[in-house]
């Protein structure tokens, strides 16, 4: 990710923001790679993972991506194989190639939808006049 972009998604949802971003990745990418970026954990099945308690998410797009970015680090010939996610009691950043392929685009757009609904959505009822 070199020149990449950060997405900050203001979310209150906590966890489960970081939990929803994985599983929409899971859902992106089939094959992916998962790997806690501050104890290096890795994981291959989304349900291997305690969100309790963790605040970024490397997800790589298969095990050669993942493997690569080991071996080459951030080299342009993995674009487009790498999302960073970022939780803070602010939001969800997530971390993109700066001209990522349309399925990265759309993916963070997507996400961005789902976790702002909680901004709008109100539990309030409507009491007889």
């Amino acid at each position: 990710m070199i020149g990449g972009r950060d997405v900050i998604i203001p979310t209150r949802r906590g966890p489960d923001a970081l939990d929803l971003a994985v599983r929409a990745v899971c859902r992106l990418w089939p094959d992916a790679v998962m790997e806690d970026a501050i104890t290096g954990e890795g994981f291959r099945r989304y349900r291997d993972i305690s969100f309790a308690g963790r605040s970024e998410i490397l997800a790589f797009r298969d095990p050669h991506s993942a493997a690569a970015w080991d071996k080459l680090g951030a080299d342009p010939s993995l674009d487009g194989t790498l999302i960073h996610l970022l939780l803070s009691d602010a939001g969800l950043t997530v971390a993109i190639d700066a001209s990522p392929p349309p399925e990265v685009t759309s993916f963070v757009e997507g996400l961005g939808q789902s976790l702002r609904q909680d901004l709008f959505a109100s539990t309030a009822t409507r009491k007889a006049a």
